[in-house]
């Protein structure tokens, strides 16, 4: 005989499972699309903590740094074989300045590829990009074309760094400056950007930190506590403690340079809404998501 009682708990228990495999299914999509922002991405690539899901973004590194990007792909499993994927770096074509090799005049946007000068060293699933402590832009277009250069040091973000998926269909490129590191002391080409050898030469230029909550799963409160300013290069820490913590979600945060509204990398979690960042030379927003 049917148990009336028990086929309705049977459907209820049915329509729990198919809501939370939806939200499940929703929140993988979210969060490899950048927040709905760009396509299901694939292929992702993460360093310093940050994922990379964006096609285009920027950075900055430091001569005598080596940095590990991690290559992915997003349904494969440990047992999978790597797939394999390219990199290289390139000069950012937007920058107009020309320079000399050889004796002959050249057009940064058509210079040549620049992998040369960056050490990089690629295994199955990772690759590390090593920045000599000499290098300069000369020493990079030196070893591109084999012959004496004359250029001045550009600011800003000369390189491009390119790295894509096996079969080529999903590309991220990196746009990245580098400064220099003299003993404990970070410059750019034009002065000290920051650093610490004792108690001086750190910049006291302080940056504003504001945020908004760019998601936050059935609208659920989200207690921030970050500080209102920090330092270019200080270690930001900053809470996002969801009223009601759901097991299968978690809070990471995005941060902007405010004034431009371009996106600069991922903050790194710590725990469960626990994160930071590395506050860059800008006012930044930061977008706090709870997927």
């Amino acid at each position: 005989m049917t148990n009336p009682k028990r086929n309705t708990l049977i459907r209820v228990i049915s329509v729990i499972v198919d809501i939370l495999l939806l939200v499940g299914i929703v929140g993988i999509v979210y969060a490899f699309t950048n927040g709905f922002n760009e396509d299901f991405k694939t292929f992702y690539v993460e360093y310093d903590g940050k994922r990379v899901l964006t096609s285009e973004s920027e950075a900055t590194f430091r001569t005598e740094q080596t940095i590990t990007f991690d290559v992915k792909y997003t349904f494969d499993s440990g047992n999978t074989e790597p797939r394999g994927y390219g990199v290289k770096v390139m000069p950012n074509t937007k920058l107009d300045f020309s320079f000399k090799a050889g004796g002959k005049q050249y057009l940064y946007a058509d210079a040549k590829e620049l992998t040369s000068a960056f050490g990089i060293k690629k295994e199955a699933s990772a690759f590390t990009l090593s920045i000599p402590k000499d290098f300069t832009l000369k020493t990079a277009l030196e070893k591109a074309y084999g012959k004496t250069v004359e250029v001045e040091e550009p600011t800003g973000y000369p390189y491009i760094l390119v790295i894509s998926s096996y079969n080529e269909k999903v590309t991220y490129k990196i746009t990245f400056g580098i400064v220099v590191n003299v003993s404990g002391i970070e410059v750019d080409k034009d002065g000290i950007v920051f650093g610490d050898v004792g108690s001086q030469s750190e910049s006291t230029a302080e940056y504003e930190i504001t945020y908004e909550i760019a998601y936050s799963f059935a609208d659920t409160l989200l207690t921030v506590t970050l500080p209102s300013k920090s330092r270019a290069g200080e270690t930001v820490a900053f809470t996002a403690i969801p009223e009601k913590r759901y097991e299968d979600y978690g809070v990471w945060a995005e941060v902007y340079d405010k004034a431009s509204g371009s996106f600069l990398y991922y903050a790194t979690t710590v725990s469960y809404g626990n994160c930071t960042f590395e506050m860059p030379a800008c006012n930044v927003l930061l977008k706090i998501y709870h997927v």
